[in-house]
């Protein structure tokens, strides 16, 4: 047995979603919204509790009244039958299992319309539009029917359902089901948001991350139970801890170091999660000891994953996650990363970006179309390889250009300059250390670039610092 309420638009009657959601959890948990003025209820076994179905309807018409709303009710053997008649008829309807045909047969054919958006059967806009149907839309489908002579409901039931979805297809068929009350689809119950947190006040403080790795194992092993039945994963892991440093005065909170850790793929293994709180501790240390652990988990969708007979098995997300944060715990957090560009024309500027071991194609900016070229047109390109340090140089300068290039480094042969173009001034960064401009005094540049060709064939791109008057090798031109 299933019930339906819907409330019809009035200016004087609060928001129909929330109110209507309220009523329908007040009498079963098993309740889905259709649009914001209709919900389907899963009724059964309540006449052990309530009584008759009609008892349920009007027991469900006095809550929802009780809430400032006015109500349709119906029940019926179908949801698609409750709906309808909700739709259709004010007060409370019950609809006997078996008359579902009888009780649609008088209403309507411009229902139709207003029951497929609530049903959940409206065909999307880019859909095709079948024989004579005049459109997309259920809108037109309705204005075929009337063309057609059909002025309610048991007309499209009664019709052949062969004929009918040879002219107007599957949503033809869809219309015809709705008509005679029959499901198109199950009931798909409202899942409440679950929060996933575990709290454990401490008998006595402790210290040290040994003790703390039992009290996260006996935290993390229920919320991965819970996360494994919703078929769930932590995207970001929280652990807050409450120091105990001084009894804070009445109504003052207690000190908490708190710690954020967003995961790059969904994990719910107890021990990854551990490890990684673990790790993230060990690099960031509370300054008190501890009487009370929190952890909470934002959920996200669980990964699904299809290996292959012939592809390599490669690391799983958790152990390539544990991994990363074993480097961050031993060179830190920003010495590890992914490089990513930086607006600037500082020389070699860098920043570092956490891995992400999920890729989402969706997300990735879309690739921008390669240049055609013309075929006879020749393409040069080239390539500096930059030095990890600039390597120290000595260079003489005649006409203000250089004219030998020597150096004490192994693997860079010197010369005499052939060939050279430059200079290219560039300087940045000069406003360091004075009043909080937030740069710093490292980043600050000044150079001359030149590009020099050596008399053995090998180009240098090298610079003058006009700070320190110094010549140094930047790269080499490939």
């Amino acid at each position: 047995m299933f019930a339906c309420l819907y409330q019809p638009p009035a200016p004087d009657q609060p928001a129909a979603s929330p109110l209507l959601a309220a009523v329908a959890q007040a009498f079963s948990p098993r309740y889905e919204r259709r649009c914001d003025d209709a919900v389907a209820i899963d009724v059964s076994g309540l006449a052990r509790l309530v009584g008759a179905p009609r008892v349920i309807g009007e027991e469900l018409r006095r809550a929802a009244t009780a809430r400032g709303a006015r109500v349709h009710v119906a029940l019926a053997a179908t949801q698609t039958t409750a709906l309808v008649v909700a739709l259709a008829r004010p007060g409370v309807t019950v609809v006997d299992p078996g008359g579902e045909a009888e009780a649609l047969a008088p209403i309507p054919i411009g229902m139709l319309a207003r029951i497929a958006e609530r049903a959940g059967s409206a065909p999307p806009a880019s859909a095709p539009g079948g024989h004579g149907a005049g459109g997309t839309s259920a809108a037109a489908g309705m204005a075929v029917f009337k063309a057609w002579g059909i002025r309610t409901l048991g007309e499209l039931a009664a019709l052949p359902a062969a004929d009918l979805a040879a002219r107007l297809g599957s949503r033809g068929l869809a219309w015809q089901a709705l008509a005679r009350g029959d499901d198109i689809r199950p009931l798909v119950p409202e899942a409440p948001e679950e929060r996933f947190e575990s709290t454990l006040e401490l008998d006595w403080p402790i210290e040290g991350l040994d003790p703390l790795s039992f009290v996260l194992t006996r935290l993390l092993e229920p919320l991965s139970t819970r996360l494994e039945r919703r078929d769930r994963g932590a995207a970001v892991l929280h652990v807050a801890l409450r120091l105990a440093t001084r009894r804070p005065a009445e109504g003052e909170p207690h000190e908490v170091h708190a710690r954020r850790l967003p995961l790059p793929s969904p994990v719910r293994d107890v021990r990854t999660l551990r490890t990684l709180a673990l790790l993230d501790l060990e690099s960031h240390p509370p300054g008190a000891p501890i009487d009370a652990v929190t952890v909470v988990i934002d959920p996200t969708p669980g990964r699904v994953l299809q290996h292959t007979l012939f592809a390599r098995a490669v690391p799983t997300p958790d152990q390539l996650s544990t991994l990363l944060a074993r480097l961050g715990a031993l060179m830190g957090q920003d010495r590890i990363g992914a490089p990513a560009t930086v607006d600037s024309y500082r020389p070699g500027a860098v920043a570092m970006e956490p891995f992400a071991t999920d890729h989402d194609p969706a997300s990735r900016p879309p690739t921008p179309p390669r240049p055609v070229l013309e075929p006879a047109a020749p393409v040069l390109s080239f390539s500096v390889r930059r030095c990890r340090r600039p390597v120290p140089a000595r260079v003489t300068v005649e006409a203000e250009r250089p004219v030998r290039v020597t150096t004490d480094r192994r693997g860079f042969a010197g010369g005499g300059v052939v060939g050279c173009a430059g200079p290219w001034r560039t300087s940045g960064y000069w406003w360091a250390g004075t009043s909080g401009a937030g740069a710093r005094a490292s980043d600050r540049w000044n150079r001359d670039d030149w590009d020099v060709a050596l008399a053995d064939g090998v180009v240098y791109r090298i610079f003058r610092d006009r700070e320190t008057d110094g010549w140094f090798i930047d790269g080499i031109v490939d």
